[in-house]
């Protein structure tokens, strides 16, 4: 495996040094991966320009349009091989959890025309699978769900977590599940729990990307990095790699994309550096700790240090008559709180969600409490359980 990487990194370096913004940016001496600058998403319309003004005639083989969730859409090629490495990893996570193909599939996913695993919708690459959009009312799909009661399941988390709640609700069952599969956005714990608990099966996660399919849960509940297809690194602030168990960013290197290569491109994603050692399930697979979500979803601390807000998620769990939440960040010690409910929440409800708050944070806070009928989804159809808005509202 390190012959192979060693062998298509210096082939991506080199296609990379065919682009001007490359060029200008590495110089004319040879580098280590780790000494290279890294490519913020800021840097990436440069990149793109920099692509087009070498393939005039429009010969780009694809293209994709990230969703903006970090308030940039940004647009890019990609080549055949590297799409033909990211259907190999997806396929690779999906057979590895016991998918088959040929057994009855219902995928509740974005079909948007920037998505790029639309390509499997148009061209029925995967045989009999029964599609259908992500925005489709969710009493429908579980209706559509239970009509279909498929082998495999797959969607996004907070489509499977209001699927579950409908089917607990209803006291239905799909007698036929053996295993769900998630991806697109952070598989919050207590989803993970409520989904595996209505359903009765395990979850299967991964974390993929408009720009590559990074990396894939295994069995064993380990994260592990498509290491044919992408390099992935996780640093601290000051760009050096993040201790082991700590939480950094999320730099990508593919593999396999001559078109368009990204060097150590700053994805927008935190994740947890992982520990010394190997999985239990034993594929020997680089791994990745938990992914933690963008910096849009994560908060700071009153010492300006960033965590992930899902222990702020507790005290709403045993309030199972509240449907859908959602926390907001607004400053560094005033948070909103938006919940879906047929009732709103009691005094005595606020007051103890509070103590937990600053319990947790270590000092008072301000929380506003909002009951709404929905909670809106973000631009590109996905669902925000936090959201920090500090650099909006400062």
């Amino acid at each position: 495996m390190r012959a192979y990487v060693g062998e298509h990194l210096e082939a991506t370096l080199e296609a990379a040094l065919r682009i001007p913004l490359y060029r200008e940016r590495f110089g004319s001496k040879t580098q280590a991966l780790t000494d290279l600058p890294i490519l913020a998403r800021r840097d990436v319309p440069g990149l793109v320009a920099s692509v087009r003004a070498m393939h005039p005639g429009g010969s780009l083989l694809a293209s994709g349009l990230t969703s903006g969730s970090t308030g940039t859409p940004v647009s890019f090629f990609f080549d055949g091989t590297h799409q033909a490495s990211r259907f190999a990893a997806r396929a690779r996570y999906l057979r590895e959890n016991g998918w088959n193909p040929f057994q009855r599939n219902f995928w509740i996913v974005s079909i948007a025309m920037e998505t790029p695993d639309l390509i499997f919708v148009q061209r029925r690459r995967l045989f009999g699978i029964r599609f259908m959009s992500h925005l489709t009312d969710m009493e429908v799909l579980a209706d559509a769900l239970r009509k279909i009661d498929p082998v495999f399941l797959y969607s996004y988390p907070v489509n499977l977590d209001g699927l579950a709640r409908i089917f607990e609700a209803r006291g239905d069952r799909l007698h036929s599940l053996r295993r769900i599969f998630s991806g697109s956005e952070v598989l919050e714990p207590s989803q993970r729990e409520r989904i595996r608990h209505v359903f009765g099966v395990d979850i299967s996660d991964n974390y993929g990307s408009t720009e590559a399919f990074p990396a894939w849960e295994c069995p064993e509940g380990s994260y592990h990095i498509n290491a044919e297809h992408v390099i992935v690194e996780v640093v601290d602030e000051a760009g050096a790699p993040a201790a082991p168990g700590t939480l950094g960013r999320v730099l990508m290197t593919t593999l396999r994309n001559r078109v368009m290569p990204l060097i150590r491109y700053e994805i927008g994603d935190y994740a947890i550096a992982a520990t010394e050692g190997r999985c239990r399930c034993g594929r020997t697979l680089p791994l990745i700790g938990a992914i933690a979500g963008r910096d849009i979803n994560l908060f700071f601390t009153k010492s300006g240090k960033l965590f992930s807000p899902w222990p702020l998620f507790r005290p709403m769990l045993p309030r199972t008559w509240i449907t859908q939440s959602q926390i907001v960040q607004r400053a560094l010690d005033r948070f909103v709180v938006r919940y879906v409910s047929a009732r709103a929440l009691s005094s005595e409800d606020e007051t103890e969600i509070l103590r937990h708050y600053e319990s947790f944070l270590g000092g008072p806070v301000a929380i506003s409490f909002e009951r709404v009928e929905k909670i809106q989804r973000s631009r590109s159809g996905k669902f925000m359980m936090a959201l920090n808005e500090m650099e909006l509202t400062s």
